[in-house]
């Protein structure tokens, strides 16, 4: 792999003029007023450049971390580009390359485990740029721990174990589902969570498990939201980005009022609300926020401080705010008394009452064994 991605990182360097003021929805900018001229009292730590897993508009994990970079950039005065790989990895390389060389990003960012093996290569071939990666251990490498690299995990078994909570108190027919993008690590780690969760509510829980293959095929995402429904699944959670609009899309269309969908990464009731979808947002019990924004904003401050650890990987979970679902619409709506034993699992799952399991460290093997003992 190593000998693979030097090949890339060599046509990268090559390439990268290509993608010099890219646009056609690949590329782009937000500037503030500039680092240049930012306030002469207030500090920044340079401009900012992140690489989109995706796109924008996904109301889900790439807008969550364009929020947060929006509110560095109102803060401290910089520029803010982007470059969305709309899950093409082949364009990582080159676009991170491009950034790197241009000399004007303090730090550039990327994200997911899609993309962390090319900005490995990129981190290395450039020791003197300051690079984070979320939602993945950059420094998971035969050459890591990298100087120039900072790493943001996050513990969103935890929070996808109160989302499950939740469905299994809320469920009628005892019968809920989980779609996952791809079988990844961290997609598993949200479904682990929301199995633990679903069984510690209802012990003859039912859980459906599939993966859609993509973050973005929003009609296969529609297909199987449909086959869930007809073998009386009734809460629906999706970790799928922007393909879980076809999730939602079912629900909304099936008419019957009688199921519920749980979004993913972003608030996305409030999403939906903004855009004045009700249809959708309506039939939204709550999500298993991620909060990508806020721990970019968390880092960025940091690195104004002279804190933030370079060379290191943080993992942040119910306790510091980081995961959890979002307290929005329906989900404000539900019987007191149930919000009452909510607040108390949440509390019991910060202070590390409840052990909730994760994928990692498992084989692919265990992750449907597991899966499937909820069948």
């Amino acid at each position: 792999m190593k000998k693979i991605l030097a090949i890339l990182l060599c046509i990268a360097m090559v390439a990268a003029i290509a993608l010099t003021g890219c646009g056609g929805g690949d590329g782009g900018s937000n500037s503030g007023s500039g680092s240049d001229s930012a306030s002469e009292t207030k500090k920044n730590a340079g401009n900012i450049a992140t690489l989109l897993s995706t796109a924008l508009g996904d109301k889900s994990f790439d807008d969550s971390c364009w929020k947060g970079l929006q509110e560095i950039q109102e803060k401290y005065g910089i520029e803010v580009d982007y470059f969305e790989g709309k899950q093409d990895t082949t364009k990582a390389i080159p676009a991170l390359t491009e950034f790197a060389e241009s000399g004007k990003y303090g730090i550039i960012i990327s994200g997911g485990p899609t993309m962390y093996e090319s900005a490995q290569a990129v981190v290395e071939a450039f020791p003197n740029q300051k690079f984070i990666h979320y939602d993945k251990n950059i420094h998971d490498s035969d050459n890591g721990p990298y100087a120039n690299a900072f790493s943001i995990q996050y513990k969103q078994n935890e929070g996808s174990y109160l989302v499950g909570w939740l469905a299994g108190k809320l469920t009628n027919t005892g019968t809920v589902a989980a779609f996952g993008a791809s079988e990844s690590d961290v997609i598993w780690d949200f479904i682990y969570g929301y199995l633990a969760g679903s069984k510690a509510a209802r012990d003859d829980i039912k859980v459906l498990t599939t993966f859609i293959g993509s973050r973005e095929d929003v009609a296969k995402a529609k297909d199987l939201a449909l086959d869930a429904m007809n073998q009386d699944a009734d809460i629906l959670f999706h970790v799928a980005g922007g393909a879980g609009a076809g999730m939602f899309e079912a629900i909304a269309e099936s008419g019957g009022g009688k199921v519920w969908g749980i979004g993913v990464d972003s608030d996305q009731y409030s999403e939906y609300e903004a855009d004045g979808n009700m249809d959708i947002a309506n039939i939204i019990l709550t999500s298993m926020v991620k909060n990508v924004g806020n721990s970019l904003v968390w880092a960025y401050d940091k690195e104004v401080e002279g804190t933030l650890e370079w060379g290191t990987n943080v993992t942040l979970g119910i306790s510091e705010d980081a995961v959890g679902p979002a307290e929005s619409g329906a989900f404000l709506e539900l019987d007191e008394s149930l919000l009452d034993e909510y607040e108390q699992v949440k509390e019991d799952v910060a202070a590390g009452k409840v052990t909730v399991p994760t994928s990692f460290g498992k084989t692919t093997q265990e992750y449907w064994e597991f899966a499937n003992s909820f069948r």
